[in-house]
């Protein structure tokens, strides 16, 4: 147990751009946690919004809020706010987002002397969940919704009935705690080269490379408004030529020679799984398999040639990398709680 005094300052972060229909519900959502409200500052970083999301950030007083002249990504947004923040804890949300009464007290209460746990993550309700719908703040579940790695290295939403507490392979970007010192043992947090899509897959790695455990916490719930409705088009085919590309570089980066060897097969196939998850119809699925893994393929041979932008940082995180051989690879491919 924590009584306030012993409760550590935290730095909010949250990313925004375009968001006027989210921003005002997530900041209310933040003035009344269960956390004491002298603990901890909220900062938004707006990507050259061309709506009135930062009008709306002005009507909450107590609100930091910076505005960026461009459009510089969500690496590159996330890892500018952290210069700013006057905090050690720091937490990061997707402007997307309600947040549960007690959603910061318990993230931050789990990090708090476990040296070995690099980051946590919330309890993550997304809209097709029943909870999701009731939208209840203040009632805590007997359930752990996640994100982790299939053994195919995409993320996939999980669902845990039993536990409180679990350790999965990657954290959300969407709504974590992490500490300015892990992040100086990390030498940054968000890898800018990304771009967008992949990178929380990537600070994950670099978390595991380092020894360090990633957990998700029960009691810490999120709202996530986001609902992904997969279509067809040239802008989410260049989406999705993006997210399959980041794919290939995040692990290229985070394992060695011969655990990218034996794994790059493994994302190739998880592209085709990918396919069948998709929430479209069955014959509409089977049309699409061959075209679409025609398109996974070329993406992956085309990701092969941009190796060795990342070559440098790879070479930083292997000669860190304080885990055993294979310890990556064993990983990706054991089972999810």
């Amino acid at each position: 147990m924590f009584n306030k005094k012993n409760l550590p300052n935290v730095s909010v972060i949250i990313l925004t751009f375009n968001g006027s229909k989210y921003i005002r519900n997530l900041l209310k959502s933040l003035e009344d946690q269960s956390y004491p409200r002298e603990k901890y500052e909220i900062i938004v970083v707006d990507n050259a919004s061309t709506d009135n999301t930062i009008s709306i950030t002005k009507e909450f007083k107590k609100v930091r809020y910076m505005v960026l002249y461009s459009n510089v990504g969500f690496a590159a947004g996330n890892n500018h706010a952290i210069k700013h923040a006057k905090y050690k804890y720091l937490a990061f949300l997707n402007q997307d987002i309600i947040c549960h009464q007690h959603w910061l007290k318990n993230l931050v209460q789990k990090i708090i002397g476990h040296d070995n746990i690099g980051a946590c993550t919330s309890n993550m309700l997304m809209p097709e969940t029943k909870e999701f719908k009731t939208m209840d703040r203040s009632s805590f579940l007997n359930c752990l919704y996640y994100y982790s790695l299939s053994i195919f290295g995409y993320g996939k939403y999980y669902k845990n009935k039993n536990k409180k507490i679990l350790y999965p392979k990657i954290l959300s970007g969407g709504a974590f705690i992490i500490t300015k010192k892990t992040i100086k043992k990390l030498g940054y947090l968000f890898d800018e080269q990304f771009k967008m899509y992949v990178e929380d897959t990537d600070l994950s790695m670099r978390l595991h490379n380092l020894g360090l455990k990633i957990c998700a916490v029960r009691d810490s719930i999120i709202f996530h408004l986001h609902y992904s409705n997969p279509k067809f088009n040239l802008f989410h085919l260049k989406i999705a030529a993006k997210a399959i590309m980041n794919r290939v570089f995040a692990f290229y980066k985070n394992m060695t020679n011969i655990e990218f060897v034996i794994f790059f097969p493994m994302l190739f196939v998880g592209n085709l799984f990918k396919i069948v998850e998709l929430r479209i119809p069955f014959i509409q699925k089977l049309l699409l398999s061959i075209p679409l893994a025609f398109f996974s393929m070329i993406c992956m041979i085309i990701a092969l040639f941009y190796l060795p932008l990342y070559s440098k940082k790879r070479c930083i995180v292997l000669k860190n990398r304080k885990v055993q051989k294979f310890y990556i690879l064993k990983l990706v491919l054991m089972r999810n709680v």
